[in-house]
């Protein structure tokens, strides 16, 4: 190891990108700290994501686990929530994101969710495969539980009949849709 891969450079430079990304509402994949090269074994790397765990001076990095690899952020800027959620998205699972979102909303708020929430951030869904994968999720045993209402204007929404009545789930729909609307 040269001087410029010293154990607290090598620490500082991935915190920093670690910090920095999550500052901007991105997590950082271990691919991502693996590209940059620091001439480490995959053993050393290991070490170095375990030092970033364990070491007080780093307290504030977190590493998180998904279906396809691992994630590191800074909980100064983004709490697990969120990075759970980025990571999602970084392993493309829009069917699960989806669900865990009508999900939550069905059994905290309780309300349904707009479809219209997976159009913006930090979805960016665009119509065509938002509908594509609500097709996907009525013939899949694991979303069976996640049910369409629309409103009379037409507003799709979606509900989790695990957690909220289909006839809440319309009462709601409208509500927000059409009669608070026209509700002086």
């Amino acid at each position: 190891m040269g001087d410029n891969n010293t154990e607290k450079n090598i620490l500082d430079i991935i915190t920093k990108m670690i910090r920095d990304k999550s500052a901007q509402g991105q997590i950082t994949t271990l691919i991502e700290i693996k590209d940059k090269d620091f001439d480490l074994t995959d053993n050393e790397f290991e070490d170095k994501i375990e030092m970033l765990k364990t070491d007080d001076k780093y307290e504030d990095i977190r590493v998180l686990s998904g279906k396809k690899g691992r994630y590191l952020f800074s909980d100064n800027d983004m709490n697990l929530k969120y990075a759970k959620l980025m990571a999602q998205i970084e392993e493309n699972d829009v069917k699960g994101l989806i669900a865990k979102t009508v999900r939550e909303d069905s059994k905290v708020y309780p309300r349904p969710t707009d479809i219209k929430v997976f159009n913006k951030s930090p979805f960016y869904l665009k119509d065509d495969v938002l509908f594509n994968v609500l097709e996907q999720m009525k013939e899949d045993e694991e979303y069976k539980d996640i049910k369409e209402v629309k409103a009379s204007n037409g507003a799709l929404y979606l509900f989790s009949d695990e957690y909220m009545e289909k006839d809440h789930a319309i009462g709601l729909t409208e509500w927000v849709e059409v009669i608070r609307k026209e509700t002086p």
